[in-house]
């Protein structure tokens, strides 16, 4: 561990947009701990992975009190994990798809943040930074389920930056839009090309740009920041 590089955790490592986000900051020499509900994929000297069901609260609380214990501080959290899924309209959505989206998508990134904004109190600083989507302000159809709970989480992130304020931590989003994962690419060219149509920018986000505009809110240049939802190629 090089104490003076921040203590980092980030949500989702395993794959997709948090393993790039967690290669980003391993590469910038920080302390990097990431979670999954499966094995790690990354190894680095400066990493750490962790299974934990961040929608399990013991889990959570577990997870968090031990990363506390080993690094003694939590500067940064990345709340990355989420749920895209199929796009179905309102009426095809079942209440089991529906209960996914609000468990994967709200309730792990609560329970995290609620956990570590604990420690961060205890220090009097941090950044909580949670990933959210330009779907909340393009209302495309088919999108109910996902964009409400983006939704959700940024108006958590808002309440919660208000409550934190006073201990010198600031809590933002981060909007993402159309970004090449996987689960992107199985949605077909049709989908991908409407979604690049209602986007101010009209191309897929890149992981540096995602991580450069976390970078900054993380940083202490950033410390009057708070409270904010951040657009990646929209227009609010």
């Amino acid at each position: 561990m090089n104490k003076e590089k921040p203590v980092m955790i980030i949500t989702g490592t395993r794959r997709g947009i948090g393993k790039g986000i967690a290669e980003f900051y391993i590469e910038q020499g920080n302390n990097v701990i990431g979670c999954s509900r499966g094995e790690g994929t990354i190894k680095a000297v400066n990493y750490q992975h962790e299974r934990v069901d961040l929608i399990d609260e013991k889990q959570v609380r577990k997870f968090v009190r031990t990363v506390k214990k080993q690094y003694e501080k939590i500067d940064i959290l990345v709340c990355n994990v989420g749920l895209v899924g199929s796009v179905l309209h309102m009426s095809l959505t079942s209440a089991e798809s529906l209960s996914a989206f609000i468990n994967t998508n709200f309730v792990a990134n609560y329970l995290i943040c609620r956990e570590v904004s604990k420690t961060m109190v205890s220090n009097r600083s941090g950044r909580i930074i949670t990933l959210s989507s330009i779907m909340t302000s393009i209302h495309s159809p088919g999108t109910s389920a996902y964009s409400s709970t983006k939704k959700a989480l940024e108006e958590m992130t808002k309440v919660l930056a208000e409550e934190l304020a006073p201990q010198n931590i600031t809590c933002n989003s981060v909007a993402l839009s159309v970004m090449m994962t996987e689960t992107v690419k199985d949605l077909g060219d049709e989908w991908l090309e409407r979604m690049f149509e209602m986007q101010s920018i009209k191309r897929p986000l890149k992981i540096n740009e995602l991580c450069h505009t976390i970078s900054f809110l993380a940083s202490p240049d950033a410390s009057a920041v708070t409270g904010q939802v951040i657009n990646l190629c929209k227009v609010n």
